[in-house]
């Protein structure tokens, strides 16, 4: 995850640090659920992964990381800020991966607003990639100058004819995240000129929730395309979510996440 104003990097960095080992209970809710189909539906579309080198921005746990290697990619470079979190990454990844498979994962601590290339980059990162990922790092922000940062390191980072990938906040005053009927809910709110802070809740399951402070700029949640454009990038898609198997099984229930979801997956091809 990036940092913010609103949350400090080492504030933000502590967060995710003490709660590492609680953060994939999302998983065992209907919208950790969701989100990992939605993600792998994303991913697994055409050739995009076949064969290709991905950066993961803001990975953590390196979950989207393993999917795309699933999809067909031969490595994954991980950067996060937090090492306790790339700590239980590389260990699930040793037990789902075994030796060898987790050596197509390497792991970087690094902040996604801040220079990732060059000379004062993370040292070992080798770009072009074939695919980048930024999944939620947009959703610590509250300042237009580091999500231009981010945007930048995003752009520099993807090869002419590459993908961009990435879960990103809608507006989290709505219906699916302030009733807890996914799970996680949002809390809090307060704007700002720009966006929006806010808290966010993960629920336990026999263990401690995770909380979290969030600062989302309205020209990400809007569902704006212009940082996207802005940046090199075209053809701007929505995953669809209708042809999951958890919206299928009870189209009813995920009703009112379709018309107000609580996230989305956006791809975009780089110019």
């Amino acid at each position: 995850m990036a940092s913010s104003n609103s949350v400090p990097y080492e504030q933000l960095q502590k967060d995710y640090d003490e709660q590492a080992s609680m953060y994939n209970v999302l998983m065992k809710w209907p919208f950790g659920i969701f989100e990992n189909q939605i993600f792998a539906s994303a991913v697994q579309s055409g050739d995009m992964c076949k064969g290709a080198s991905i950066l993961d921005l803001g990975g953590g746990t390196g979950l989207r990381a393993r999917q795309t290697l699933a999809a067909g990619a031969t490595r994954v470079d991980v950067v996060d800020i937090s090492d306790e979190m790339m700590a239980v990454g590389k260990k699930d990844a040793e037990a789902l991966l075994g030796t060898e498979g987790s050596k197509r994962l390497r792991w970087f601590h690094g902040d996604a607003s801040k220079q990732l290339f060059g000379e004062g980059g993370v040292l070992g990162l080798t770009p072009p990639y074939d695919v980048v990922l930024a999944n939620w790092v947009f959703d610590h922000v509250d300042d237009p100058a580091v999500l231009e940062a981010m945007w930048r390191n995003i752009s520099a980072a993807v090869r002419p004819g590459g993908w961009f990938v990435g879960v990103r906040a809608c507006d989290p005053r709505c219906d699916a995240m302030i009733s807890g009927k996914y799970g996680p809910t949002c809390q809090d709110f307060s704007e700002f000129p720009d966006g929006l802070y806010y808290s966010s809740t993960i629920p336990g399951v026999g263990i401690p929730d995770v909380h979290l402070k969030n600062a989302s700029l309205k020209v990400s949640y809007s569902g704006s395309t212009e940082m996207h454009e802005l940046h090199g990038f075209y053809d701007v898609q929505i995953e669809p979510c209708d042809h999951l198997d958890i919206v299928k099984a009870d189209p009813e229930f995920w009703q009112s996440w379709k018309d107000a979801p609580g996230f989305v997956v956006v791809k975009a091809r780089k110019r």
